[in-house]
């Protein structure tokens, strides 16, 4: 098996998958949507010499399930949609791979980096707030990897253990409006119609009562204001997530598309613009060639990921078939739940999903499957966010979520102490929270 992963490596088709799904924003024909699907699996074959046991011990039992509901109901073809689906986060994870690739070399990220050389220690919880906050947004959890280094290796515990749960609360509020996690794309994906713009404008409120509701909590020593100035700190790679949202939002506003598929446009279209304003042929092609080759570095290490989802999804498709012949969904829909409910539940059953080991790519398409064929009352937008805060918390506190178990190796403490600790009671809090919030916006949406 080693000798054929060395061979048949797995990148190529991720780059000619990216491709088609690149063509398919202008022409879609029958043929390449089917194309896809196949080249998906077999990019999932491809790949399972190289995957994490972490990430076999995941998909094993979605497999079986997903084989056993096809069996059972005879839907095969819902198997073969959801590779199809599969292929569109190709090309997310694709260009995700190329924005970090790109972010590596821009100043404004360098910059971002040194502030952390000059504050003052009680500015740091601020600092690494606001920086996990915003650098994650774009980098996601490779944030985590600009800021662990910042504590020095003679550190106690204690301070630590503060630094990773302050960096995984910043970090993990990111996808309530950022269109850069997989979170966004996949929200985007079971709820589509929802332009990007209302999205990030609703998830950049929410993020933001967030921060401030987590300082207040945990830095109570420090006023606002430090806040502040750690914001104003970060405001040389602001322009630079502006540019990026704001293309996005209005790729997906005037061309109709959807915010995953304005992202996959907008990234490779950015990269040119950036490589052609870059003054001097030589330095032009060195950066280049650099992208190049950190883009097909980072595209090896994005299996795992790739097949975690791809393998979400189909059970997803296969799922929707089953929750409607059992009748799942007639089951809730007769408990003639208020909003407020299904705010919270959907919120909730990702969170406690992701307490008990499962993780929110399967969460999320189960309370989605069940609740958004039922007339809630919850608009679109709205229930869309309530999915992504239940991804955030899922992120912060998730036994399986990658987050976690990143922080817990970067920082040096146990995952069990990030997961049941202070993050956990702001979860509490700010879920509570977001329930009141957001079904005070369904009801100013439902009156409009």
């Amino acid at each position: 098996m080693k000798k054929f992963s060395r061979f048949f490596r797995s990148e190529p088709l991720l780059l000619v998958l990216w491709a088609n799904e690149l063509v398919r924003l202008v022409w879609s024909p029958l043929e390449l949507q089917e194309a896809s699907g196949w080249l998906m699996i077999v990019y999932v074959v491809m790949s399972l010499t190289r995957l994490r046991r972490g990430t076999f011990i995941l998909c094993a039992p979605l497999v079986v399930l997903a084989a056993v509901l096809a069996i059972s109901f005879d839907e095969w073809p819902a198997v073969m949609r959801g590779f199809q689906n599969g292929a569109v986060f190709m090309a997310f994870f694709g260009t995700i791979v190329l924005l970090r690739a790109l972010a590596d070399q821009r100043a404004e990220i360098s910059e971002a980096r040194l502030l952390f050389n000059g504050i003052r220690p009680e500015q740091t919880n601020g600092a690494f707030l606001v920086g996990a906050h915003l650098i994650g947004s774009v980098l996601v959890v490779g944030v985590l990897a600009v800021l662990a280094p910042i504590i020095k290796d003679d550190a106690d515990y204690a301070a630590r253990r503060r630094a990773a749960e302050v960096s995984q609360r910043g970090m993990c509020l990111a996808p309530l409006w950022s269109p850069f996690w997989v979170a966004a794309a996949f929200a985007a994906q079971q709820i589509p119609g929802v332009p990007a713009w209302e999205i990030m404008l609703l998830g950049l409120g929410m993020a933001g009562i967030g921060l401030i509701l987590a300082h207040v909590m945990f830095a109570r020593a420090v006023g606002l204001v430090d806040l502040w100035h750690a914001v104003r700190g970060f405001a040389p790679i602001v322009p630079l997530i502006a540019v990026c949202a704001c293309m996005i939002a209005g790729l997906s506003s005037i061309l109709g598309m959807s915010t995953l598929q304005a992202l996959i446009a907008t990234i490779p279209l950015l990269s040119l613009v950036m490589l052609l304003a870059t003054r001097g042929g030589q330095i032009r092609g060195a950066k280049s060639r650099a992208l190049a080759v950190d883009t097909w570095r980072g595209s090896s290490r994005v299996c795992d990921e790739i097949v975690v989802v791809t393998i979400a999804l189909t059970l997803g498709r296969v799922l929707e078939v089953a929750v409607q012949e059992i009748g799942v969904g007639d089951m809730v829909g007769a408990l003639s739940l208020p909003g407020w409910g299904v705010i919270a539940c959907v919120i909730s059953g990702i969170t406690l999903a992701s307490l008990a080991g499962i993780h929110q790519v399967v969460s999320i398409i189960v309370v989605l499957v069940v609740f958004m064929p039922l007339q809630t009352g919850i608009s679109d937008v709205v229930m869309m966010e309530a999915a992504l805060i239940g991804w955030a918390f899922a992120s912060m506190v998730g036994v399986a979520a990658v987050s976690t178990a990143t922080a817990s190796a970067m920082f040096g403490v146990p995952r069990v102490k990030l997961i049941f600790g202070p993050n956990l009671l702001f979860v509490c809090t700010f879920g509570a929270l977001s329930v009141v919030l957001l079904s005070l916006v369904n009801s100013l949406i439902s009156d409009v």
